[in-house]
């Protein structure tokens, strides 16, 4: 085993990424594996290694829910990625914790972990992957891959981030019929909204994908003119888990009829 033959403060030699392994069920003996180097990188005051501390928690409880993948190494488990698994109807992935043998820091071995994951949730339908308890190091990782920061949420740094997996409709600020999102709280739709798609989704089939905080201000402008608006959270469903707009032709159509019956009242 690595951690009995190696120095933990001792790099080994750069590893080609084909030599790791992905596996999507490990075992509770993995965890066992892992726990002991964890627990000996913490011991060594290794720089990352303080969730040693909820290595009997959080961690053990994502071993247990088979919410974990790891990364082999000749047959070790040497890194190991936790998430929550999105639910039935869900469009989102959200990765939580990450963590890599200190023997094999600095090969790409955390974006290679992420990646591969991503690829894997990818074909189970999900839209949109989210990297939740970023760290600075996280941060920068996040950015490399295109990831999107979402919001602050302390003064230390620490936030979440998106990244959208599948091509989507590009914002028209020129559609007679447009859904709009306008970053305020306090329904006012007489600037113009940052962001804004065409709900014409004859030729375009691509869905609307965009983070949202729930109580921002979203609403229809027809013809050049607002119809005013309402926050987010309320507006015919649109939001899913982590704050994510979704509209897909048939949510489009939905909002749509709304927008009619609308009409129809104020006539």
């Amino acid at each position: 085993m690595l951690i009995n033959n190696i120095n933990m403060k001792e790099q080994i030699k750069r590893i080609p990424l084909s030599d790791f392994q992905l596996d999507k069920k490990p075992t509770m003996d993995d965890y066992d594996y892992i726990s002991t180097w964890v627990k000996e990188a913490f011991e060594n005051e290794l720089d990352g290694y303080s969730l040693y501390r909820n290595i009997n928690g959080f961690i053990y409880d994502a071993f247990e829910e088979k919410s974990v993948f790891v990364l082999r190494y000749k047959g070790d488990a040497i890194a190991f990625l936790t998430f929550s698994p999105p639910a039935e109807d869900s469009i989102i992935i959200i990765f939580r914790i990450v963590c890599i043998h200190p023997k094999f820091s600095r090969m790409g071995l955390a974006t290679y972990l992420h990646k591969m994951a991503i690829e894997h949730f990818k074909k189970q339908g999900c839209l949109v992957a989210e990297l939740w308890n970023v760290t600075p190091k996280m941060h920068r990782m996040g950015k490399s891959m295109g990831f999107i920061e979402k919001k602050k949420m302390n003064k230390d740094g620490i936030d979440e981030m998106f990244k959208i997996l599948i091509e989507t409709r590009k914002q028209n600020r020129r559609a007679n019929i447009r859904f709009a999102v306008w970053d305020n709280c306090c329904y006012d739709t007489s600037a113009e909204p940052i962001f804004s798609w065409s709900l014409n989704f004859q030729r375009d089939k691509k869905p609307i994908v965009q983070y949202c905080d729930g109580d921002w201000t979203v609403g229809i402008i027809k013809d050049g003119l607002s119809l005013g608006g309402g926050p987010a959270k309320h507006f015919c469903n649109i939001l899913r888990r982590g704050n994510i707009i979704y509209i897909n032709e048939k949510k489009a159509k939905d909002i749509l009829v709304i927008l009619s019956q609308y009409q129809n009242i104020k006539s």
